[in-house]
Parts: structure tokens; sequence; C-alpha cells
């Protein structure tokens, strides 16, 4: 890379234009943005490593747009909307300039989608790349979305189908041909979630107080909505809706295509408690939303299988 830091800068972010409530966009310290008033700011931020997060057989696009919609999982979690984004970027000195530019069509077309803008960031030297994203949303006061929402009677449902981004690592980690059925579609899915915003905004209007996105496995983020909201969260095994995508590849690998929806992680797909009496018109207005249990007044998260009620073991952990 021979290009110099501002060079690679002014490559990867392209002209810097203002608008949409951005009173300063790249080029000075720090960027200015305008927050609607009436509205609380929501604040997250995520990073993916090299070897940890992605593997160098990814392209860049996939590898940027994952990064973005990640962080917009967050905001949707709580109810609300992404506004403005700052990257930082860590990589070798001889990386190639091509694959981080295209990282950078990856994150501005998740960005676009959900309207939000990438406002700035940073740039640094490193051994391996390194993304980190930092974001502002904004929900209406009193439509936040917490864990610490659900009640005892609550139904328990999630946005959509589970398992796909599962099926689409082991595509990704060579354990399934490119070339057989779903592999394409399974890895579409883990690199190009599609992130429920619509739902999320609409179910906090409706009066939905508890949601939480689906990154480290359905299992795993229901724990923490039983923990923070000091109830109990019962999963009917016979109502996990499972992605086509999972099926074909778990069975292909002899494995639970079960698992792939409770353990499976990287969904960015939405699970939340609502209230019996929204349920109908949450599930009328949003087809794929499905019901998958109740909240219960028992601490911990149980599955019901075949007659058998039994407590779901952890899922994944950044540091286990």
């Amino acid at each position: 890379m021979d290009i110099g830091e501002f060079g690679l800068i002014a490559r990867l972010m392209g002209e810097a234009k203002a608008r949409d409530g951005v009173v300063v966009a790249i080029g000075d310290d720090a960027a200015v943005v305008k927050v609607t008033p009436d509205c609380n700011v929501v604040f997250t931020c995520d990073c993916m490593v090299e070897d940890v997060h992605f593997l160098r057989t990814a392209t860049g696009y996939n590898v940027g747009y994952k990064l973005m919609a990640s962080n917009i999982s967050d905001i949707a979690a709580m109810g609300g909307r992404p506004r403005y984004a700052v990257i930082t970027l860590v990589t070798p000195a001889d990386e190639e300039v091509a694959w981080l530019e295209d990282i950078y069509t990856g994150i501005k077309a998740c960005a676009a989608q959900y309207g939000c803008q990438v406002v700035g960031g940073d740039t640094s030297r490193g051994p391996k790349v390194v993304l980190s994203v930092a974001m502002l949303g904004e929900v209406l006061p009193g439509r936040e979305m917490l864990r610490s929402g659900a009640q005892p009677g609550d139904l328990v449902c999630v946005s959509g189908p589970l398992g796909a981004s599962h099926a689409g690592l082991q595509v990704e980690l060579g354990r399934i041909d490119a070339s057989a059925a779903c592999a394409s579609e399974a890895r579409l899915r883990h690199f190009r979630p599609v992130v429920p915003v619509d739902l999320a905004v609409t179910l906090g209007e409706l009066g939905c107080r508890c949601a939480n996105d689906i990154s480290d496995g359905l299992a795993s983020e229901a724990r923490e909505i039983a923990v923070a909201s000091r109830v109990g969260l019962e999963l009917d095994s016979a109502l996990l809706p499972i992605a086509p995508e999972a099926l074909a590849i778990a069975h292909a690998l002899g494995e639970k295509p079960g698992d792939y929806a409770l353990y499976g992680g990287e969904e960015y797909a939405l699970l939340f408690c609502v209230p019996a009496l929204l349920s109908a018109e949450v599930c009328a207005s949003y087809p794929a939303v499905q019901i998958i249990g109740r909240v219960t007044d028992d601490e911990g998260v149980f599955l019901l299988h075949q007659g058998e009620r039994e407590r779901l073991r952890a899922a994944y952990t950044h540091f286990d």
C-alpha cells in the first residue's frame, strides 16, 4: 500500500457530503450531526476481527455488509432506527487497497439500505484487519424495547426462520461443497442478513417492551431476557421456524436442524416478548413472525420437546 493514510481514507470514503442532518461530514476532527427533536439517542458499537469473525475467503463486500448489519440489528432491537455511523479500520501496511475498498462498498451499501449515513472514522496499522463501527440511532421516548421488559404471560416470538446463517458458516468453513443444494443461499444469509428494522419500530409503537437481537444464538438471547427480566422463557421445539437452508445442510452433515436454530449465531433476527393481546395484530402484519413459546414465572430457559421439558444449555460467548 503506497497511497498513504489520507489517500486511503479518500479512496475508501469518497467525497464527503453534508446532507440529511449532517452538519459537518468527513474531513474535520469530528462529524457533527443533528439529532431529531423529541427522540432519544440509541448508541452502539461492534467490531469484526480477521480470523475471529471472518476468513480471508470472504469477499470484502460481504465482510463490510455484515459488519454494518450487526450494528443496525442492535439499534433495531431497541426499537430504534439507525442514523449515523463512524468506522475504525486497522489494517496491515501491505494490505490490498482493492479489498479494503470492497469492504467499504459493502458497508455503505448496507447503511444506505437502512437509511444510515457513514460520517467518518479512523484508520491505523496493525497485524490483521480489524473493523469497528460506532452507530447512533433514534427511538421515540417510551417506545424503547429492553431485555428487562418481559412479563409472565407474554408470548415469545421470533421475526422469521432461523439457522440459515449457521448453515452458511458451514459452507464458508468448507464442510459443505459450495455447489451443494442451498449452499449459495445459506452463504448469502450468513454474510448479508436482513435486519427487521421496520418490524422492530412497529413493535415499539404497539407497546412491545422486550426484545433482543439474535447475534449469539436464540438460546443465549433468550437467557439474557430471562435474567434481565427475572422470568422464565419456555420454548416449544415444534414451533421453531427453521430455514430451508439449515434443514438441508444440517441433514447433509448428520446434525440436528434444531441446534442450528437454537445455537447458531449471527442471525440478526429479532427475539421479542409481546403481550398476548398484541400477538394477533403483529402476526397479521408480519407473516414471517412465529410464536415459539411463552414467558413464565420460574426463572431460566426451557425447551419443550416431545413432552419433555429440559433446561437449555448456553450458546456461544467470545471467551469460552
